[in-house]
């Protein structure tokens, strides 16, 4: 007999008691959630109506309305945590990712730098942050936030990208915050403007990747000579070619790893770098961390782990309707791209619950399917539940062979 598996409403559920929004925001969520994972097509106002049992003008007024999606999805978190299918530290990612959208009416259509194309592109972005577990690689997001087109004068994205990032910081409650053991960014984010408000304003320490040509100077250790003025502070330039100053580490992988700890001139501190060279390929890659005291293997494993936070966003365009909000607010824009991240997440977390025996396979189109199965296979019972005349029966039928049709 097959063990009744956990839906991704019923995580869902157990989540939006605890994140204290009101019952009638709950139900219409639980509502949208499993619309969400059952339509075929476009994930618009339109098609939501024709599968549901509300109006595509009832949508469009929901959308309106905030939901506290740090909070929501943080409980997510904590609530796999305490089924033990997440381990109870993690790190924070941070992201953009870029959201094609046409047309000259939608609010904040700029070029931002598309990584599929390799190139900046007119659309929309969103900075993302999200959790992610350093043991299993599974990545909860948290929120994400649109980038506007046009700032004060005085600020930059960079700026921008900061303010969202310690915004979530300070929205995560107090047992997830005490769990984060750094935000990890790629080579973008490796600017002082970031990582000082990060750092210096969200008290966590920033790991990620340098320039291969980054100028940093050794720290000098040698006696002090007794002389007036200041001391001696630094013992000359570090090298990314010449290793013999770095400290040589075992690995287990084809690369060599050295580490330093050295100042930092463009960050304005104190960093450990770690180098990862590839002697067949020539090929290194210098990571970082603005902490110290963090080994070079911490440093490696919380910056590979960063890169899982990848597929939310492609599930999220492939099967989740990332890309496909219709609406031209911002409000509307903001609900449609942080929904689509909450379902792929209840999705994930649903099959992480059923496979915890085993390395998770998450496959968002096979809960796509089951979902409108089970949809399906509701609509039929409901009309099998009274006894009806054949008259009856073959009008519900009817309907239900037209379910979500576009033309009548």
């Amino acid at each position: 007999m097959a063990t009744r598996r956990t839906t991704p409403d019923q995580i869902l559920a157990a989540a939006l008691s605890q994140a204290g929004l009101r019952h009638t925001q709950q139900v219409y969520l639980r509502l949208l959630l499993t619309l969400w994972l059952v339509i075929p097509g476009r994930h618009n106002f339109t098609n939501l109506a024709r599968y549901g049992p509300t109006s595509d003008r009832t949508h469009r007024s929901w959308a309106k309305k905030p939901v506290p999606w740090v909070q929501l999805n943080s409980t997510l978190v904590l609530q796999a945590q305490d089924q033990q299918t997440l381990s109870r530290s993690g790190i924070l990612g941070v992201d953009a990712v870029f959201i094609p959208k046409y047309g000259t009416h939608t609010p904040d259509l700029a070029s931002y730098w598309s990584g599929g194309q390799g190139r900046a592109v007119r659309g929309l972005e969103g900075t993302c942050l999200t959790w992610i577990d350093p043991a299993t690689h599974q990545p909860v997001p948290l929120s994400i936030t649109q980038t506007p087109a046009t700032l004060p004068s005085a600020q930059s994205r960079v700026d921008f990208y900061a303010t969202v990032t310690l915004n979530t910081i300070l929205q995560l409650p107090d047992e997830l915050r005490k769990q984060v053991q750094a935000v990890v960014g790629d080579a973008y984010y490796t600017k002082l403007k970031f990582i000082a408000r990060v750092v210096d304003e969200g008290h966590l320490p920033f790991v990620g990747k340098m320039r291969k040509d980054a100028n940093l100077k050794h720290l000098f250790t040698g006696p002090r000579t007794g002389k007036p003025g200041r001391p001696r502070l630094y013992a000359g330039k570090v090298s990314m070619d010449d290793f013999s100053r770095w400290e040589a580490l075992p690995w287990a992988d084809e690369c060599m790893v050295y580490t330093v700890v050295a100042s930092s001139v463009s960050l304005k501190r104190q960093v450990r770098a770690v180098a990862l060279v590839w002697p067949r390929s020539r090929r290194a890659e210098v990571l970082f961390s603005t902490s110290i005291e963090m080994t070079a293997a911490t440093i490696i494993a919380l910056y590979r782990a960063r890169f899982s936070m990848e597929f939310p966003f492609r599930d999220g365009k492939q099967f989740a309707g990332l890309s496909e909000c219709q609406s031209r607010q911002v409000e509307a824009l903001h609900f449609h791209w942080n929904m689509a991240m909450t379902a792929v997440s209840a999705a994930r977390l649903s099959q992480l619950q059923d496979q915890r025996a085993s390395p998770l396979v998450f496959s968002m189109e096979d809960e796509k399917r089951r979902a409108y199965n089970a949809f399906f296979a509701e609509r039929i019972l409901s009309i099998l539940t009274v006894e009806q005349k054949e008259e009856k029966c073959e009008e519900l039928l009817a309907d239900l062979l037209s379910l979500g049709v576009k033309a009548a």
